[in-house]
């Protein structure tokens, strides 16, 4: 069976995900199935196409993130402990925030000795995300199938690299850090 990617990638990789932000708070009547740290990769920050600005436009987001340190109470999730994620998005983003979000994504789910645990696919969708890390509409929306199919993923991050040109020169990559989480 394949080796999870970034058991290989060394320390340094798994010191880069350590948590800033917590997800948005679930309504009281959600059970939270999974919740894990994720961030960007040093060889793979979020991209946006075109560039994010200071106005409107419509913009294709991709990532490939690593989920790592998830813990569960559920036995649903029992076995995953970390995943990658591949993403694309597209919406009308803004340095402000981003509406109208539709995509598709995977999660490749790795056990905690590092083998393959199962495959999500996720939808990601969101009315509107408002704040300054445009990144963030990747991380909300529903698993339609596979592992965890029918649960509402919301997520939030931090960047950790400049944002500041955003409104100036465009904003076409971000690296960042925050929370992602699973809800029945």
């Amino acid at each position: 069976m394949p080796v999870h990617p970034l058991m290989r990638a060394g320390a340094a990789t798994a010191a880069a995900v350590a948590m800033t932000t917590t997800a948005p708070a679930a309504a009281t009547t959600q059970q939270t199935l999974l919740t894990c740290q994720v961030s960007t990769t040093t060889e793979h920050p979020i991209t946006f196409d075109p560039p994010v600005r200071f106005l409107p436009n419509t913009v294709t987001a991709q990532a490939r993130l690593a989920l790592t340190g998830c813990a569960t109470s559920s036995p649903s999730a029992a076995g995953m402990h970390s995943g990658l994620m591949t993403v694309r998005s597209t919406g009308r983003a803004s340095c402000a925030g981003a509406q109208d979000i539709r995509g598709k994504g995977t999660i490749t789910w790795y056990g905690a000795d590092g083998r393959r645990a199962g495959v999500s696919t996720l939808r990601p969708s969101m009315g509107k995300v408002t704040g300054y890390n445009p990144g963030d509409m990747l991380l909300s929306g529903r698993v339609s199938k596979g592992a965890l199919a029918g649960s509402k993923v919301v997520g939030t991050a931090t960047p950790t690299s400049t944002i500041s040109i955003c409104a100036t020169q465009g904003l076409s990559t971000v690296h960042g850090k925050g929370k992602i989480t699973f809800l029945a």
